[in-house]
């Protein structure tokens, strides 16, 4: 025969379902910080966004700055620049948009000029549509 302990714990219909429900339950917290976790990491290589999870943007790029950048590069996949060739990069950039620019207002003036032409070029031709019909006025008709 058993001991009352062991009957207790086999004959305990009550403690099984508080059991399975915190089984239950640590299973669904589990997943939930496991998918809690992954949004974080995608948002803080800015992949997804989530309001108010600016901390751990801030926590990664915190740890990046003392990271190797080869670590980095093969982790993200994205190449690590050194101080000058971001100061080269950003130079050329601004030359590249000065550039735009300055195309940019030729065109506007290119644009202009043609603007202009073509409302000299219609005046002339109503100008001479209105001398034709003058000059055929005044030559009366079966003059012409």
């Amino acid at each position: 025969m058993a001991t009352p302990d062991e009957e207790g714990l086999k004959g305990n219909k009550k403690g099984r379902p508080v059991w399975a429900f915190v089984k239950n339950a640590s299973l669904a917290i589990t997943v939930f910080l496991f998918f809690f976790t992954i949004v974080l990491v995608l948002d803080a290589y800015k992949f997804v966004s989530v309001r108010h999870a600016k901390f751990a943007r801030k926590k990664l790029l915190r740890t990046l700055q003392y990271m190797d950048p080869s670590i980095i590069e093969a982790h993200t996949g994205m190449k690590v620049l050194t101080k000058e060739e971001f100061t080269q990069l950003q130079t050329d950039l601004d030359k590249a948009r000065k550039s735009v620019r300055e195309m940019n207002t030729k065109v506007q003036e290119k644009f202009s000029d043609v603007l202009k032409t073509s409302m000299e070029l219609q005046n002339m031709k109503t100008d001479i549509e209105e001398l034709k019909k003058l000059s055929a006025g005044k030559l009366g008709p079966g003059q012409g």
